[in-house]
């Protein structure tokens, strides 16, 4: 019998998240749209149950509404034996896809992740759930897992791959997991200074707007940082950004906000009163909210309802990280971080 891959993001990755995904017991890869219960619907009239309670609005651009919808269709795709990669910082986690759909209550109200597929994860030599690090990967599967704004993708060109990594005979993750914990170390250090204004970049959050920007340039992006009087009123926006190749041409607005402690949804709103203002104008832009804080469940539920990519702090540190090798030396001084060989303890 032949399996279908798939990638599946654990929503925010926060370790909240991860904990519904690894629940003992309990394993399984879930998604929002918790207003929806997917194990009592099929095809079309889930996808058309999921656009009723969540995107009946304008402010949701036509494209990000297909591409959410497409989601919905990809998740309710997954059948018994089929393949799925669950990015973590530096790492993979692998399992395979097991018979029960269900709905958690629990999990939707404190996550929003009510839709849930159980699977059983790949376990090390100790028995633990393994996290393969990433540089086990090819750099095309490493790149299209970078790739943002996208919860659940299909793999199949990668399919001999992950295969092979499914069928290693052991894996002992004892180093790997040492060095995960060196870089998770380093990420949890790093956002602590960024949040607490404990690096040099320029005050008053255009700092990390021109961090952002650069980190979307070496993404491939065309970039800028936007005028504090582009728009009116409470409207407003940072970046914008654009990317053109063979196949796609995506166009981004975003909203950058240096904080700390829990964000507001005061971010996301001002997004969506751009489209309210130049709906038009910008009708083919997707949102994209950007903060060094957590979110909370309120401001994941609107930014999922209306189709805003949202990146909190833990995400905007792994994004650093992926990018250290490139970013300009002034950046990295800036941000007090220095390219050094590492042994694991």
């Amino acid at each position: 019998m032949s399996h279908s891959y798939f990638m599946v993001r654990a929503m925010s990755q926060t370790e909240e998240d991860f904990q519904v995904f690894f629940a003992p017991g309990a394993e399984c890869v879930a998604v929002g749209w918790s207003d929806v219960n997917f194990s009592v619907c099929t095809g079309d009239a889930l996808v058309e149950a999921v656009r009723r309670a969540y995107y009946n609005g304008s402010e949701v651009a036509p494209q990000v509404v297909a591409k959410k919808l497409g989601e919905v269709r990809r998740f309710k795709s997954l059948r018994t034996g089929d393949r799925v990669v669950v990015p973590r910082a530096g790492a993979v986690v692998l399992a395979k896809v097991l018979d029960e759909e269900r709905c958690s209550t629990v999990a939707g109200e404190a996550r929003d992740l009510a839709n849930q597929r159980s699977v059983t994860y790949m376990r090390d030599s100790q028995g633990a759930i393994a996290e393969l690090p990433r540089d086990l990967l090819t750099e095309g599967l490493q790149r299209r897992l970078r790739v943002r704004g996208s919860t659940i993708a299909d793999l199949a060109e990668f399919g001999e791959e992950i295969e092979n990594l499914f069928h290693l005979q052991t894996y002992n993750a004892t180093i790997a997991k040492r060095l995960r914990d060196q870089e998770q170390a380093f990420r949890d250090k790093l956002l602590a200074n960024i949040r607490e204004g404990r690096t040099s970049l320029s005050g008053g959050g255009n700092g990390l707007e021109k961090l952002v920007k650069e980190l979307l340039e070496i993404d491939g992006y065309t970039a800028k940082v936007l005028s504090k009087r582009r728009f009116m009123g409470f409207a407003d926006a940072d970046v914008e950004a654009t990317r053109n190749d063979h196949l796609s041409h995506t166009k981004l607005l975003i909203q950058v906000k240096h904080h700390s402690g829990v964000e507001e949804t005061w971010g996301a709103k001002q997004l969506l009163e751009i489209v309210n203002q130049h709906g038009e104008e910008f009708a083919d832009y997707e949102l994209v909210l950007i903060t060094t804080a957590d979110a909370p469940l309120d401001l994941v539920k609107l930014c999922n309802a209306k189709g805003i990519q949202l990146m909190q702090g833990p995400q905007v540190v792994e994004w650093v990280q992926d990018a250290l090798p490139r970013l300009s030396p002034e950046t990295r001084a800036r941000l007090g971080v220095a390219l050094m060989p590492t042994v694991a303890d």
